[in-house]
């Protein structure tokens, strides 16, 4: 994977507007940009790009992993270093005046103390967002490998729940196979059981599982740093003919996207498809939240499927279609696929039934 050359592509995307573009990485605050534009995956790394090279300068914890990882020029820092010192002098060494920063993962002071060194800054975040969101070959390969290595697993904890098990167990045994089958989940895994299923993000606890029970199970596999994110809903013996029937309301409003997405779509015009059909059915207010959103190296990155997202779905992204329908109090239920976008539509990357499953 040419990690380097995606810099040359965001320079050329600026088109003059700035000297480098500077992405600060600290305790992982911008571990995917640092992924992205160099393939370096430590938690500390500051990154400088220009139209000439790219450097990254971290500490001796990662120097061999530098040299492992990514072809970026290495600067190690000196070792009376006092904050932005070295950063300093390899943006005057490169006649950096004006430089681009992601905004929305700089601190505060860290963006003053950019400020104070002189700098002219300029938030290239959009810019970078546009990038990422059109993946590879290469990137949809790793999806794809993310989503197969999910959905064994998934399949594993068929098997293994059964009632009388409480929520965090099966969360735990999940994540336990995910580690063994990938890079581990790409993020907490959620069982949700009985009431707690109508909330769309719960976390697990010791709830048990008993019979009757509705059951979210929302979970997703990183493989060489690549992301999935599925849902599929369980039922704990023969399931209520209410969620059948909200089940079925949720594949009919995701069969319409698959069907009728155009790539001219907005976000929200394609939230819409979705959303309409739930609502035609007087689910409308029970569907919380937006659509889907983008994968890739983060679970949720860009492009949204929000009725907040004006903008294009552009091709090459990847992106979630995840309807719900939560009672509160009592059941929810969520079935979310994982899809590619491209000039001819939407293809389905994941290859789950869609049905509650019985355990």
């Amino acid at each position: 994977m040419d990690h380097l050359k995606r810099g040359r592509k965001l320079m050329e995307a600026l088109n003059g507007s700035v000297d480098g573009v500077l992405i600060l990485n600290f305790e992982g605050s911008d571990w995917a940009n640092s992924v992205y534009f160099t393939g370096f995956t430590g938690s500390h790394s500051e990154i400088l790009i220009t139209h000439d090279d790219v450097c990254i300068i971290t500490d001796g914890r990662y120097y061999d992993q530098v040299v492992q990882e990514s072809e970026a020029l290495l600067i190690k820092p000196d070792p009376h270093d006092k904050g932005f010192d070295t950063l300093k002098r390899v943006l005057d060494d490169r006649n950096v005046k004006k430089c681009g920063v992601v905004v929305g993962r700089v601190t505060a002071r860290h963006y003053n103390m950019l400020k104070d060194m002189g700098l002219e800054l300029e938030s290239v975040d959009d810019a970078i967002e546009k990038l990422r969101m059109q993946k590879d070959g290469e990137e949809l390969a790793l999806i794809k490998e993310a989503v197969r290595v999910a959905e064994s697993v998934f399949e594993e904890v068929l098997d293994f729940m059964r009632p009388g098990m409480t929520e965090r167990e099966v969360a735990a045994y999940m994540e336990y196979r995910l580690k063994l089958r990938g890079d581990g989940p790409s993020f907490p895994v959620i069982v949700a059981s009985g009431p707690n299923s109508a909330l769309p993000h719960a976390k697990p606890t010791d709830r048990v599982m008993e019979k009757g029970d509705i059951v979210v199970l929302d979970f997703g596999a990183r493989y060489r740093n690549y992301c999935s994110d599925i849902t599929r809903t369980l039922s704990v013996g023969v399931p209520n003919p209410e969620a059948e029937e909200i089940a079925h309301i949720i594949m009919e409003a995701q069969d319409v996207v698959l069907r009728d997405f155009k790539l001219s779509m907005t976000g929200a015009q394609v939230d819409a498809l979705a959303r309409d059909v739930i609502a035609s059915k007087g689910y409308g207010d029970a569907f919380k939240h937006s659509l889907g959103h983008g994968i890739g190296l983060e679970v949720h990155e860009a492009p949204r499927i929000s009725w907040a997202n004006e903008n294009p779905i552009p091709s090459g992204s990847v992106i979630t279609v995840e309807p719900g329908v939560y009672i509160s109090g009592r059941f929810g239920v969520r079935i979310e696929e994982d899809v590619s976008v491209s000039q001819e539509g939407l293809t389905r990357l994941t290859n789950l039934e869609r049905t509650i499953f019985v355990v």
